[in-house]
């Protein structure tokens, strides 16, 4: 009974260090777990926050990335355009250049113009005065109002320079026509009236009202003559009916000049 009232008393307090050792790692275990977690959270925390910022890197990234395809899109672009500016504008300086010398070339035109135009007139007029005499009075009048409009200081130098033309091409024209017109001749000194007909710049011819004279201008003696064949008052008679449209073209005989 001795030794078990020992045994008991021996482990009584053993019980309670074991109690109050329980107790005290229950304690600690708490302490170092909440300690833990706390550690857990603040590194969860730091690893969100770390993901925010590698987020928000990540979007600038992105942003920064698409600015620059932009950018260098535009560039390529303008590269283009600038290259191409500086095609037209090479372009340009060469048509510049032209246009210079054409400038310089106008001016010196413009000083020989009016030397010009006054023997273009001249040579006109003398052509017209040696020519076989049709409508004089006419063509006369023509070269007079070309030399009105050069002296006139309100036309321009291309309008008289136009008159010039219209004057020459009128001339030229009356080589590739025919045409019948009444007139009055000089014949031995008594005026007469005649129906004339010209073809071209080659036959000028004359028959009186009343078919009884027939003639023709004789360039060589600057004259008119009279045909004393009579075959040439038919055949001129059937011209100038042709002429006027009276009868249909046919095959005429003609008083013209052999070319030598």
């Amino acid at each position: 009974m001795k030794n078990r009232r020992l045994y008991s008393k021996v482990l009584a307090p053993l019980a309670s260090l074991l109690v109050i050792g329980t107790a005290l790692a229950q304690d600690v275990d708490t302490s170092a777990i909440e300690q833990a977690q706390s550690v857990v959270g603040e590194t969860n925390r730091e690893a969100a926050e770390s993901q925010e910022r590698i987020n928000r890197l990540s979007n600038s990234s992105s942003s920064l990335f698409e600015e620059f395809k932009t950018e260098s899109d535009n560039l390529e672009a303008l590269l283009v355009l600038n290259a191409n500016w500086r095609r037209q504008i090479a372009i340009q300086e060469d048509q510049l250049e032209t246009i210079s010398e054409s400038i310089a070339e106008v001016r010196n035109v413009t000083q020989e113009l009016p030397l010009l135009m006054s023997r273009m007139i001249a040579s006109i007029e003398q052509f017209i005065e040696l020519d076989i005499p049709f409508h004089l009075e006419q063509r006369r009048a023509r070269i007079q109002f070309v030399r009105d409009a050069i002296d006139d200081p309100n036309v321009s130098t291309a309008e008289r320079f136009r008159q010039i033309l219209v004057l020459y091409q009128t001339e030229n024209a009356y080589g590739r026509t025919h045409e019948t017109y009444s007139a009055t001749l000089n014949l031995d000194g008594v005026p007469t009236d005649v129906d004339m007909l010209r073809v071209g710049r080659i036959a000028l011819t004359y028959q009186t009202k009343d078919r009884t004279r027939t003639g023709a201008w004789d360039s060589e003696s600057r004259q008119w003559v009279t045909l004393e064949d009579g075959a040439y008052r038919n055949a001129i008679r059937d011209a100038i009916n042709v002429s006027s449209g009276l009868i249909a073209p046919e095959i005429f005989e003609l008083p013209i000049v052999a070319p030598e």
